[in-house]
């Protein structure tokens, strides 16, 4: 009996807890929980006290729902939704810093403009901190530099752009698949694109265009 109350006594302290620590302890948890999903350590810690909304009498309660940026690292905020007795009366924000430990990709040279990018360009540098936003982590297939690098530069997102697989005017083969049917058809690019982009298409005597998914050169997939 005693170990059960003892057990029961962290629980009890933390429903007696005051709404702005449990709001912000809310706010953390759903954070943590985000960020273990990108890879890498986070660390958080409350920027500023959060502030409770007035609300009707009865048992509040709070539930995080989103983040103000995807990459949880420098000033950003978790949205959180404010129940009384299980009913949503409210929202507010906590405000948080973020800052991450993991290996982040640099250049190893000077690479030129349209530089398809390969693992012997490339290296793994450890980061504490706050990386830029969109720091690659790991080499994404069918990319190129979408403009020129220094050497020892952290490669973004933003740096990159999809391999064209697809020129506007290029003969594309057309697939779509409807259950066990398959059907094929040539048909015309009328615009560029790389793997996995949309492309748009036309084909002979169709009165519009088409779009869809490039699946490799000269191919693209209906969906």
């Amino acid at each position: 009996m005693r170990a059960a109350w003892l057990f029961l006594l962290p629980m009890a302290l933390l429903a007696q807890a005051p709404p702005a620590e449990r709001l912000a302890d809310a706010a953390l948890a759903f954070a943590k929980a985000e960020a273990a999903k990108l890879g890498g350590e986070h660390s958080f810690k409350v920027a500023q006290p959060p502030r409770v909304p007035a609300v009707r009498p009865g048992k509040v309660s709070f539930e995080a729902t989103h983040l103000s940026k995807r990459e949880p690292v420098g000033r950003f905020f978790v949205v959180v939704a404010v129940k009384v007795d299980g009913d949503r009366v409210g929202m507010t924000r906590v405000d948080l810093d973020g800052s991450w430990v993991g290996s982040v990709l640099r250049a190893k040279g000077d690479l030129a403009r349209q530089t398809a990018l390969t693992a012997e360009q490339v290296e793994p540098s450890p980061f504490e901190g706050v990386p830029p936003e969109g720091a690659l982590t790991e080499l994404p297939e069918g990319q190129r530099l979408m403009r020129a690098v220094t050497s020892g530069k952290i490669l973004t997102r933003g740096d990159l752009e999809a391999i064209p697989l697809v020129q506007s005017g290029d003969k594309v083969r057309l697939t779509a698949t409807h259950e066990t049917l398959t059907i094929s058809l040539d048909t015309t690019a009328r615009s560029r694109a790389g793997l996995g982009d949309r492309v748009r298409l036309e084909a002979p005597g169709a009165k519009r265009q088409v779009t869809a998914v490039v699946t490799g050169p000269g191919e693209a997939r209906l969906q």
